[in-house]
């Protein structure tokens, strides 16, 4: 007996709202059951989630980012975002200057010591969503690749797509 794939089960796409509580679901399963490592890693390397959110954020920037625009970027308020600059100055991990144009404005880029701390941090989170993914069956491994494949045809989801390099 042959199983009949989702799209062929239900000829209509799914409502938006249904939709969405199932993606939800999945990404609650991924961060219950993947994140273990990704805390443990967290707190070895001693950041706070602040500091981790805006490795992360400047790892995806070219170039530099003020200490206002990482604030809106994060949602949290200026000042936090200088403590977590001033720590992560202090631990080589972030770069900090002045703008040339206007001495008021710092400026922030990650240093390379930064981009290997947030390699790692990414690369466990991987290992986590590597143990789902072998998990799986072949069919189910075969038809999350497939919808997987259009999604990721979308420039803004590719784009968040890790590098092989990047997670070694």
């Amino acid at each position: 007996m042959q199983a009949i794939s989702a799209r062929e089960q239900s000829p209509t796409p799914p409502a938006t709202d249904d939709l969405a509580r199932d993606l939800y679901a999945l990404v609650v399963h991924l961060h219950k059951n993947c994140t273990g490592d990704l805390f443990e890693a967290i707190g070895e390397l001693d950041l706070t989630m602040t500091q981790t959110k805006l490795l992360g954020k400047l790892e995806q920037v070219e170039g530099e980012l003020s200490l206002k625009d990482a604030a809106l970027m994060l949602a949290v308020s200026l000042p936090a975002v200088s403590r977590a600059v001033d720590e992560l100055v202090r631990r080589e991990m972030v770069a900090r200057h002045e703008d040339q144009d206007d001495r008021r404005m710092k400026r922030i880029r990650l240093t390379e010591t930064g981009a290997t701390v947030i390699r790692r941090v990414n690369a466990t989170r991987l290992r986590g969503v590597r143990q789902f993914t072998a998990s799986l069956t072949a069919e189910e491994r075969t038809d999350l690749r497939t919808a997987l494949e259009l999604l990721l045809a979308r420039p803004d989801v590719a784009a968040c797509r890790p590098r092989a390099e990047d997670l070694r």
